[in-house]
C-alpha cells in the first residue's frame, strides 16, 4: 500500500504537527471519498482528495508523497513538466516546441478497422477545417487519418469522411471544440448537429462527447504531452504518416521566445507562406480528444 506523510495544520492555532508515514491516511481517504486505488489512479487526484477532506474533518491536510507515489506521478505528466513542477528542477516549460517528447516510436502505420468505433475530433475553423480521426483504447489513442480542408463547411467535411470510409460499421464518436456546440451567424444549427444530421443521412451511428466549455490551453497541451510520452517513458499517442498536418504541427509549433504564448502565425505571415495557416488548428483538434479522456488538473 502506498504511504503518505501527513502534515496537519490546525486552522485555529496554526500549529504544525508532522506525523510519520502512515498507511492509515489512505484508509481515511477511502472513508471520505470512497476512492478505489488502481494502476490508473492519478496522483493529482489523490492530492485533490486530501484537499476535499477539509469539509469533513475541519482540518487542512497536505500530502507529502513518498517514492512510490512520486513514481506514479511520473506516469501522469510528460518528462519536462514532471521535472519542473514535481521535482522542482529549474526550467521553463513554455519554451521551444509546444509538443514535448515526440519521437520516431510515436509514428507507426495504423490500420483503420471498420468494425471499431472511430473518433472524429474537430476544430471548426473555416480555413482550414481540421478533423483528426482515431481509434482509442482505455489508455492509448491511434491517430490514423486527418481531414484538413481549406475554405470549406462542416457538411462538406462530413461528405469527405463518407467518401473515404463508406463502409464503416462501428459507431462514430465526435469529440472536439466545445464552441462548436454554439450556433453561428451563418446557420441555425451547431456544427455538431450538422455533423450528426449529415452522417445520419448516410446511415452512420454517431455520439457526441464534448466538454461544456473548453479547458485552458495549457491544460490541454499538458494532457497531450503526457500521453505523447510520460516522464517514465510510457507512450500512449501514435500517429500515422497520413496525418501530415498534425505532424507538421508537432514538429513546428513553438512558443514565442520569452513568452508563455504559442507562436501563432499572423495574417501577414500566412500571406507570405500559405503553409503557416495549418499551424495550431490540427493540434487543437487532436488535443481536444486527449484532454477529454485523460485530463490533467494543473491547478492542484
Amino acid at each position: 500500500m502506498i504511504k503518505f506523510a501527513k502534515i496537519i495544520i490546525d486552522r485555529k492555532n496554526n500549529e504544525y504537527r508532522n506525523l510519520h508515514f502512515l498507511p492509515e491516511v489512505f484508509s481515511l481517504m477511502l472513508k471520505y471519498e470512497r476512492f478505489m486505488f488502481d494502476d490508473y489512479f492519478q496522483a493529482n487526484d489523490i492530492v485533490k482528495a486530501l484537499f476535499d477532506m477539509v469539509e469533513a474533518s475541519g482540518r487542512f491536510f497536505w500530502a507529502i508523497v513518498d517514492s512510490e507515489t512520486n513514481e506514479l506521478m511520473g506516469f501522469a505528466y510528460d518528462e519536462k513538466y514532471y521535472k519542473i513542477f514535481v521535482l522542482a528542477e529549474t526550467g521553463d516549460y513554455d519554451s521551444g516546441l509546444v509538443v514535448k517528447g515526440f519521437k520516431d516510436d510515436n509514428i507507426r502505420e495504423i490500420k483503420y478497422c471498420p468494425d471499431l468505433d472511430v473518433h472524429i475530433t474537430c476544430d471548426f475553423n473555416v480555413d482550414p477545417m481540421s478533423w483528426i480521426l482515431a481509434h482509442k483504447t482505455k489508455d492509448k489513442v491511434f491517430f490514423f487519418d486527418e481531414i484538413v480542408m481549406e475554405n470549406t463547411t462542416t457538411e462538406k467535411a462530413c461528405e469527405e469522411f463518407v467518401n473515404r470510409y463508406p463502409n464503416h460499421k462501428g459507431k462514430i464518436i465526435i469529440n472536439g471544440d466545445a464552441s462548436g456546440d454554439n450556433r453561428s451567424c451563418t446557420s441555425e444549427f451547431t456544427n455538431y448537429v450538422i455533423m450528426k444530421n449529415t452522417l445520419a443521412r448516410f446511415g452512420y451511428e454517431t455520439d457526441v462527447r464534448i466538454r461544456a466549455f473548453n479547458p485552458p490551453i495549457k491544460n490541454r497541451i499538458a494532457a497531450f504531452n503526457a500521453k505523447i510520452r510520460s516522464a517514465r517513458g510510457k507512450v500512449c499517442v501514435y500517429v500515422d504518416k497520413k496525418c501530415e498536418k498534425l505532424l507538421y504541427n508537432i514538429y513546428n509549433l513553438r512558443y514565442q521566445e520569452g513568452s508563455s504564448r504559442i507562436d501563432i502565425p499572423s495574417y501577414q505571415q500566412i500571406k507570405k507562406s500559405n503553409e503557416l495557416k495549418f499551424l495550431m488548428h490540427p493540434l487543437d483538434a487532436a488535443s481536444y480528444l486527449v484532454e477529454y479522456y485523460w485530463p490533467i488538473k494543473l491547478e492542484v
